[in-house]
């Protein structure tokens, strides 16, 4: 009854939020700025006691990395732990950890990662929503990842984090 209540609810949060997000059984998506992004592979690890919950597609990862691999909500920024980090298809390589550069003048590095639910299939699946802004190195360029949803992502283990 838990999970279906889930699926309702997770189908009720994306319909809601936006036309241009789909639903998927299991799935990894969010709008990159302002525009579907759906991972093509999806897997989740538990390293160091945390989540490693990795999407790729076209040559682009992104990694939502947690303290923790229980349910709850993790919040992102510079003075956190928990971090989200995404690679595009040139390599470039963003991340929750770096600053914005002054002169920018936009939105601070934050987010949230939020665990649902873990469930105890073979092999077990992570659910949960996310969002956040992240920055390059030099903090000169950000992206932004919002109404991100994580839906049965198996937790199968072997990823390693982004550097």
């Amino acid at each position: 009854m838990k999970k279906i209540f889930l699926v309702i609810l997770t189908m009720c949060f994306l319909l809601s939020c936006s036309d241009e997000v789909r639903f998927n059984s299991p799935a990894m998506q969010a709008n990159k700025e302002n525009q579907l992004w759906r991972s093509d592979f999806f897997a989740a690890d538990i390293d160091n006691g945390g989540f490693l919950i990795e999407g790729r597609n076209a040559g682009e990862t992104l990694q939502l990395i947690t303290t923790s691999d229980t349910r709850g909500t993790f919040n992102l920024g510079l003075d956190s732990d928990n971090v989200a980090i995404f690679k595009d298809f040139d390599g470039t390589v963003y991340s929750t950890k770096n600053a914005p550069d002054p002169s920018l003048g936009t939105y601070p590095t934050s987010g949230e990662i939020i665990v649902d639910d873990i469930d105890n299939d073979d092999p077990k699946n992570v659910y949960g929503t996310f969002w956040f802004y992240a920055y390059t190195a030099d903090g000169l360029k950000v992206i932004n990842f919002n109404k991100g949803v994580f839906y049965k992502v198996p937790l199968e283990g072997g990823l390693l984090q982004l550097q």
